[in-house]
């Protein structure tokens, strides 16, 4: 979380927030209150150390379920050794992820739905039997097909000035012209010249036009050459897009394709709940406290906050598919997943009248009221009747 910071930098992390929820309603069951200047992976190795055996205990809880920060070799080892199941994205960067990407050619992809397909491998990293599920996804491939057309036009119209900018400079020998076009190419790999010359010019100290016949005092050297992005580099970028690797340790037989890919994507509901922490309605960017243990007991409430809302948000949604009953949505069209806060909204406006001491009467319920009352149960239904 950013916000004010006495270093007058305010664009970084003051605060980070570790938060594990469970995956279907998305209720908190940690949290832990650390440093801005902590890494992920630092993390994620500490809880797992330090809790996950007492929240396997506790949760009973079959798979954790993380993004690429929580798979380091030391993370995994440690999840084994305490027979946590785990479901993870393998990092890009790794070695063995980029040599399977480059060989999916020769795997056996299968089809999964919504524009998933997906191939099994066998990994051993970290000294860890694991199962990887090479993952590709059209929508995303599509996506990112678009993002790096736009990077690569950017990349190369910088790239023209950069070499734009070197042919105009002139060099007292061709060996130095050409150790300079070497270190342009090395610093632009996927960027190739064509036609590329070393112009020798000619140079007079003396000003005005040249007499006939006279010699140079000296020679100069100047690059000249015509860019060009190569397409044997742009394919090999595309061919890493909409590609990503999945882990896990559970080596049985019972854990499906489509199980797999199901269960990492719950992990949104973690992702849910830091969009609602970080929503204005907290005022999470003018944290002002100045001790840690006022930050961790902020941060202590705003999660409890969360975790009620979860549970309502949950509650509601799975009472109106039960009672095949509906809510308008924000465009007022029956649904069956409205999000709490605008429920909380559509609540607004109903008031108590006390008459005397012995009478209140609600007021401003509506029938559309009466649908989440229903849901929500006797209690709510005492409160508002």
């Amino acid at each position: 979380m950013r916000g004010y910071s006495r270093d007058h930098r305010p664009e970084l992390n003051q605060v980070v927030l570790n938060l594990i929820t469970e995956n279907k309603a998305g209720i908190p069951v940690y949290m832990q209150a650390a440093s801005g200047n902590i890494n992920d992976n630092e993390g994620f190795k500490n809880i797992v150390k330090h809790h996950i055996s007492s929240l396997k205990a506790a949760q009973d809880s079959q798979y954790f379920i993380a993004d690429a920060a929580l798979y380091t070799a030391e993370t995994i080892q440690s999840l084994d050794e305490q027979k946590q199941l785990f479901i993870s994205r393998a990092p890009q960067k790794l070695k063995q992820v980029k040599e399977a990407i480059a060989q999916k050619n020769t795997l056996d992809f299968k089809s999964l739905d919504n524009g998933y397909s997906a191939a099994w491998l066998e990994s051993d990293y970290g000294e860890v039997k694991q199962r990887w599920l090479l993952i590709e996804s059209e929508q995303a491939k599509r996506r990112e097909q678009h993002t790096l057309d736009k990077r690569m036009e950017k990349e190369s119209d910088a790239a023209l000035k950069s070499f734009k900018k070197l042919s105009r400079q002139r060099f007292s020998c061709s060996l130095d012209a050409e150790k300079a076009l070497k270190l342009w190419l090395k610093s632009h790999p996927e960027l190739a010249i064509s036609d590329s010359e070393t112009l020798k010019l000619a140079v007079f100290k003396q000003s005005g036009r040249p007499k006939l016949n006279q010699q140079p005092d000296s020679y100069e050297y100047q690059i000249t050459g015509q860019l060009y992005w190569s397409l044997k580099n742009r394919a090999q970028r595309l061919q890493e897009k909409g590609m990503f690797m999945l882990a896990t340790n559970d080596v049985s037989d019972t854990l499906t394709m489509g199980k797999m890919l199901e269960l990492y994507k719950s992990q949104q509901s973690v992702e849910k709940g830091f969009r609602f922490l970080k929503s204005p309605d907290f005022l999470t960017s003018s944290l002002y406290l100045k001790k840690p243990e006022r930050i961790e007991a902020l941060l202590m409430v705003m999660t409890c906050c969360l975790m009620v809302y979860a549970a309502l948000e949950h509650k509601i949604r799975r009472e109106l598919k039960a009672q095949s009953v509906y809510f308008p949505n924000l465009k007022y069209k029956p649904c069956q997943n409205p999000t709490a806060r605008w429920v909380f909204f559509y609540f607004q406006g109903i008031d108590v009248l006390t008459i005397s001491d012995k009478q209140q009467l609600v007021l401003n319920i509506e029938d559309r009221h009466k649908v989440i009352i229903d849901c929500m149960g006797n209690i709510y239904d005492k409160i508002y009747s």
